[in-house]
C-alpha cells in the first residue's frame, strides 16, 4: 500500500515539474515531509524572499521529493570491508560468497523530505555561494546552471552528509594554487590532474552497494566508474566549477553502463574527461567507447523526453526517470535516424535498441509520426535494432541496421548467395589492443650464468602481437639453466600465461623457481600462479617497469619454445571450445549456421548469407558476445 501511494505521489510530482508548476511542486513536497517538515521550512525561511539564495533553497526543496538513500547493517557491514581493503588485495572468496547475492535495493529506503536537516542545507546553499562567487567564471553561467552543476547536496543515492565544508576548506586552497584564470574548464582539468596524483584509485566491482558518500571517499578512492565520477563531482562543485555525470545505459564493447564526468563549458556544451583518462580533450570525445545516446544525472526533475511518456504505464521504466536528462545532442548533434513504419504504429512507443549478446536494451525512445520513427541524436557507426515493449519484453519489428550520415543501412541476408568466412573473435578487441601492444619491446634470454654475463637474446617481441595465443621459437637453439622475461625500461609485465618446453610435443616445464630484479609483495608473489592457472583472462602484473622475472631451471635445459600469452580478455578463438555462427534471419530470430569444436586459432564456416549480421556464441567458456558482419574477409565489430 505504501508503494503505491508513493507511485502515485510520485507521479503528481512528476506531472508538476513537467508544467513548470514549481510552487505547487514545493507544496506537494512540504506536504510529503510529515514531521520533517519544519526542518526544510527553516531553509525556505532562513533566506531573504528574492535573494539568489532563496531561489538556490527553492530549488533543492522542490526537487527533494525524489532523492532518497538506503539504510541497514548490511549496508553498513559491507562499507566497513570495503573501506578497510588494503589497495589491490582482492577480497577473500568466503566473503565475496557470503555477499554475492545481496542487492541493496531490498534495505530500508530512506527519503530526504524525512531526514533533511536545516542545518546541512543551509550550510551546503551558504557555501555553493560563497565558492561560485569566489571563481571568476561566474558571470559566465546562468543561476540555472549553478543550481543543477554547483548546488546540490547529493550526486546520487549515498548517505545524506554534511560533507561540502570538509571539501570546501580542503580543495578551494588547491585550486587557488593551481589555476586563477576565468575558464572553468581549464580549472576542472587542473584539479583532476591534481587529484590523478593525490591519491591512488583503487578499481574494483566486488560487492553490490549504493554511493558510497563524499565522507567515504574523501580518505578511501575505490569502486568502479560511479565512484571516480562521485569523487570529482564532490570536489568539483565545492570548488565552485560547474560539473555533471554522464553515462550511456550500454555500449556494443562493454557489457554495462559506463560513467563520466562532464565539465559544463560557456557555450553550455559539456567537455567530457575520467580521472583515468591520460590526457583530457575539449573535443566532445571520451576515449574509445561508442556510446550510442548520453544521458545525464541531475538533481532537477526534468522536463519529459516524449510527451506523455511519464503517466503511461507501459513505457519502458528507464525513460520515466524524471532526473535523467538525454544530451546526446551535445556529444552527436548532427546524427538522426528515421525509419519508415506501419503508420498504425503511431500510437505505439518504439524503442532503439543496442542487443548485448543476450539481451535487446533499449536507448532511446520515440512515437512515430505519419509512418516515421524518428530518433534523434544518435551515435553513426553502431548497430541498432527498432524494437516494441510489452509485457517485459521487446519484439524486434524490423531487420538490424548500422546507423551512417546517409541512413540506415539495414542488414538484409542474402539466402541465394552464400561465402566463406574466417573467424578470429566473438567481441571487440575494445581495450585488447592495448594490452597486446604492451607487450611490445619485451625480451626473453637464456643464459648459464645466474649473472647472465653469457646471455643470448633468444626473443623480442616487434610488432603488437595479433592473437593472445603466440607460439615463439628462439632465434637459437641451445641449452640454458636460465631464462630471463625481461619488459622495458617505460612499461610493466603484464603477461597472461608463460609456459616453456623442451620439445616440440612434450609437456611444459614445470620444475623452476622464479626470481624478480624488484622485491615482491606477498600480493605480487602470489600473483605468480596466474602464469600458468590455464586461465587465459587472469594475468600477473608487476608492481613496477622494467621488472625482469628469471626462472631457474635447475640445470641446462633445451628450449624448443615458449608459449606466451599477453595480457587479453580471452575473446579470441580459443582451442578446444565449442563455437557456434548464428545470423539474422527474416524472421526476426538469431538462425545457427552450426557449431564447431576450436582446433586452431581461426575458425571457418562456408554457408554465410551475404549481407548478415552475425554473432559468435561460445558454449563453453565466457558470457561477451557482441554483433559483426563481414567486410573485404575481415569481421567489423562496430
Amino acid at each position: 500500500m505504501r508503494n503505491k501511494i508513493y507511485i502515485g505521489m510520485l507521479l503528481v510530482v512528476i506531472l508538476l515539474a513537467a508544467c513548470g508548476n514549481r510552487d505547487e511542486l514545493m507544496q506537494s513536497v512540504l506536504r510529503e515531509a510529515g514531521d520533517n517538515r519544519t526542518e526544510l521550512q527553516k531553509v525556505l525561511d532562513h533566506y531573504p524572499p528574492h535573494s539568489p539564495q532563496a531561489k538556490a533553497a527553492r530549488f533543492l526543496v522542490a526537487n527533494m521529493y525524489l532523492h532518497h538513500t538506503y539504510e541497514g547493517w548490511e549496508l553498513d557491514t559491507l562499507r566497513s570491508i570495503r573501506k578497510n581493503k588494503k589497495w589491490r588485495q582482492p577480497i577473500a572468496d568466503s566473503i565475496l560468497n557470503r555477499w554475492r547475492a545481496f542487492d541493496y535495493r531490498r534495505c530500508k529506503l530512506v527519503r530526504d523530505i524525512h531526514v533533511a536537516r536545516a542545518e546541512v542545507l543551509i550550510d551546503n546553499i551558504n557555501l555553493a555561494f560563497e565558492a561560485w562567487k569566489k571563481r571568476a567564471w561566474n558571470q559566465n553561467y546562468s543561476f540555472e546552471e549553478f543550481c543543477e552543476y554547483v548546488l546540490p547536496y547529493r550526486v546520487g543515492d549515498e548517505p545524506f552528509e554534511n560533507w561540502r565544508r570538509i571539501y570546501y576548506e580542503r580543495y578551494s586552497p588547491i585550486l587557488d594554487s593551481l589555476y586563477q584564470g576565468d575558464n572553468a574548464v581549464e580549472a576542472a582539468f587542473r584539479m583532476a590532474e591534481y587529484l590523478k596524483k593525490e591519491q591512488h584509485f583503487d578499481s574494483y566491482k566486488d560487492l553490490n552497494l549504493p554511493h558510497l558518500g563524499a565522507l567515504f571517499l574523501l580518505n578511501t578512492r575505490g569502486g568502479y566508474c560511479r565512484e571516480e565520477c562521485d569523487i570529482c563531482a564532490y570536489v568539483m562543485r565545492a570548488v565552485g566549477i560547474p560539473v555533471t555525470i554522464d553515462f550511456y545505459e550500454i555500449s556494443p564493447s562493454y557489457n554495462s553502463r559506463h560513467l563520466w564526468n562532464a565539465v559544463v563549458d560557456t557555450n553550455g556544451l559539456a567537455v567530457p574527461f575520467n580521472l583515468s583518462d591520460k590526457v583530457f580533450s575539449r573535443n566532445g570525445k571520451t576515449a574509445k567507447r561508442k556510446k550510442g545516446k548520453v544521458y545525464r544525472t541531475c538533481y532537477g526533475i526534468q522536463a519529459e523526453k516524449q510527451k506523455g511518456l511519464y503517466a503511461d504505464k507501459k513505457a519502458y521504466g528507464f525513460f520515466k526517470n524524471p532526473c535523467l536528462k538525454d544530451v546526446s545532442g551535445e556529444y552527436f548533434p548532427d546524427s538522426h535516424v528515421n525509419i519508415s513504419v506501419k503508420e498504425e504504429s503511431d500510437k505505439d512507443w518504439l524503442y532503439l535498441c543496442v542487443y548485448s549478446g543476450q539481451n535487446y536494451i533499449p536507448i532511446d525512445v520515440t512515437r512515430p509520426k505519419q509512418g516515421v520513427a524518428n530518433f534523434k541524436y544518435v551515435e553513426p557507426g553502431m548497430i541498432y535494432f527498432l524494437s516494441r515493449y510489452d509485457n517485459g519484453d521487446f519484439t524486434v519489428c524490423d531487420y538490424p541496421f548500422l546507423a551512417t550520415k546517409e541512413g540506415p543501412h539495414f542488414f538484409i541476408p542474402d539466402t541465394q548467395h552464400r561465402s566463406r568466412v574466417a573467424l578470429r573473435r566473438k567481441y571487440p578487441l575494445v581495450n585488447n589492443d592495448q594490452y597486446l601492444a604492451y607487450s611490445v619491446g619485451v625480451t626473453v634470454s637464456g643464459a648459464n650464468r645466474k649473472d647472465f654475463k653469457d646471455s643470448e637474446l633468444l626473443y623480442q617481441v616487434i610488432d603488437t602481437p595479433q592473437t593472445n595465443y603466440n607460439i615463439v621459437v628462439p632465434a637459437i637453439k641451445g641449452k640454458y639453466r636460465y631464462i630471463r622475461y625481461c619488459s622495458p625500461k617505460h612499461k610493466y609485465i603484464k603477461l597472461g600465461e608463460w609456459y616453456m618446453y623442451t620439445d616440440s610435443t612434450g609437456q611444459p616445464i614445470d620444475n623452476y623457481t622464479v626470481s624478480s630484479n624488484q622485491e615482491w609483495t606477498a600480493y605480487q608473489r602470489e600473483q605468480l600462479k596466474l602464469l600458468t592457472d590455464g586461465d587465459w583472462s587472469t594475468s600477473y602484473h608487476s608492481a613496477s617497469a622494467n621488472e625482469q622475472l628469471t626462472f631457474d631451471l635447475g640445470k641446462p635445459t633445451p628450449i624448443d619454445h615458449f608459449l606466451f600469452m599477453p595480457r587479453n580478455d580471452d575473446n579470441f578463438i580459443h582451442l578446444g571450445d565449442t563455437y557456434e555462427l548464428y545470423y539474422y534471419d527474416k524472421h526476426r530470430k538469431w538462425k545457427s549456421l552450426g557449431r564447431q569444436t576450436a582446433k586452431e586459432m581461426t575458425i571457418y564456416y562456408d554457408n554465410v548469407p551475404e549481407g548478415a549480421l552475425l554473432i559468435l556464441r561460445n558454449h563453453t567458456r565466457g558470457r561477451q558476445e557482441r554483433c559483426f558482419y563481414m567486410k573485404n574477409g575481415e569481421q567489423i565489430f562496430p
